[in-house]
């Protein structure tokens, strides 16, 4: 692994010269589009038991609320259409969880409710690609699990690739840019020891046949979450129980970047043309004794020339990114507020926007987390 340093000349040309020049003013711009987000209600144990599903502009403002708070029922990984027209998303109940779950289509404004898929197994993590297809993930939970597609209307719901090991457990698949492939990851347990390491293949499966071509076989040592970059050419690989990243180059198999040394951080995130990863690290706030904060930080995509990217911290404010805008201009945030102490000690989650030239964040709401595919910009 790689120890994260960051460098006061970090001067690219796809990150603002506001961000990258010491000292440089930038005009500060507006993001536009819709964003998703998701309230969750938590039971007596502190276990998600409802969600409401709602989307706001980017700028902040009215709210819509697109699916009601229902005891018993989750409404997971909401994403736009390409022409954001539409959401999809997974639909289970509680006590389903294990055993069954559909995926549902709505449009933008909270009319037709459509249910797409059918089956008795979990339908999750559906991804609308720009070729009037959804891909999503079949199977059980962490178990005989495959890659299908369904039409918008629900028609032609068939399975298009399964890995080798039953207990292979699919990542979100990624479209190519074109439409014509999906990237996806699976990981899974090796069968040798006591305590057999992690295993993380990269497949490109052909949306038309479903010829899959494993592009990545990694021994990740334990569970790390993969982005992928958009051309599914490189991935950078985040442990969440350590902290540490690796970025990989899938055409060589070697991580990129060890002569920067040691990555650190959570919740990578690919700007759409594929140059950059922001992600979050915890940094110390000056003048604090123990208060930290949440930093959100970019790199260019072989790991080199890290630059913190929010640079006024506010002790146990935590800021995690979710996706770029269309333009890279704009980053898409997760916060989560602890306050420590008092009556009203606890975690807070809310959704905000990140301008990359003038560092300024804006609020688009002050209850809710978004996932990735959640900011529509067309």
């Amino acid at each position: 692994m790689r120890r994260l340093v960051a460098t006061s000349s970090f001067i690219v040309a796809g990150l603002s010269a506001a961000v990258c020049a010491s000292g440089s003013q930038a005009a500060e711009q507006a993001p536009s589009g819709s964003i998703l987000f998701s309230q969750t209600h938590v039971d007596a144990f502190d276990s998600p038991d409802g969600t409401a599903l709602y989307r706001a502009p980017a700028v902040g403002g009215a709210v819509t609320k697109l699916a009601p708070l229902t005891i018993g029922t989750l409404d997971l990984g909401a994403r736009w259409s390409p022409l954001g027209h539409a959401v999809v998303f997974e639909r289970v109940a509680t006590t389903d969880w294990f055993t069954e779950s559909e995926i549902y289509r709505m449009d933008r404004n909270a009319g037709e409710l459509r249910q797409i898929t059918v089956g008795k197994s979990r339908h999750q993590l559906p991804v609308w690609g720009p070729s009037n297809w959804i891909a999503y993930i079949d199977g059980g939970v962490d178990t005989n699990q495959c890659v299908a597609l369904v039409r918008p209307n629900g028609d032609d719901q068939h399975t298009l690739f399964c890995p080798g090991p039953t207990d292979a457990v699919f990542q979100a698949p990624q479209w190519s840019l074109d439409g014509s492939e999906l990237f996806v990851e699976v990981h899974y347990y090796g069968v040798v020891g006591v305590n057999p390491p992690a295993y993380s293949d990269v497949y490109k499966v052909d949306v038309a046949t479903g010829k899959a071509a494993r592009i990545s076989h990694l021994n990740i040592g334990d569970v790390a979450h993969l982005s992928i970059s958009p051309d599914g050419t490189h991935g950078v690989y985040a442990w969440d129980a350590t902290s540490a990243m690796e970025v990989v180059d899938f055409t060589t198999g070697k991580s990129l970047g060890s002569e920067f040394g040691d990555l650190y951080g959570a919740s990578p995130s690919w700007s759409r043309d594929g140059r950059y990863i922001a992600f979050a690290q915890t940094v110390n706030v000056p003048g604090s004794s123990y208060g930290t904060f949440g930093a959100v930080f970019a790199m260019s995509a072989d790991g080199s020339r890290v630059r913190q990217i929010t640079t006024h911290p506010v002790a146990f404010d935590y800021y995690y990114p979710v996706e770029w805008s269309q333009d890279d201009s704009h980053i898409l945030l997760n916060r989560t507020r602890y306050i420590i102490q008092g009556e009203h000690a606890g975690a807070y989650f809310s959704v905000h926007v990140l301008d990359v030239a003038t560092q300024a964040i804006s609020n688009v709401t002050d209850n809710g987390t978004a996932d990735d595919g959640a900011w529509g910009q067309l």
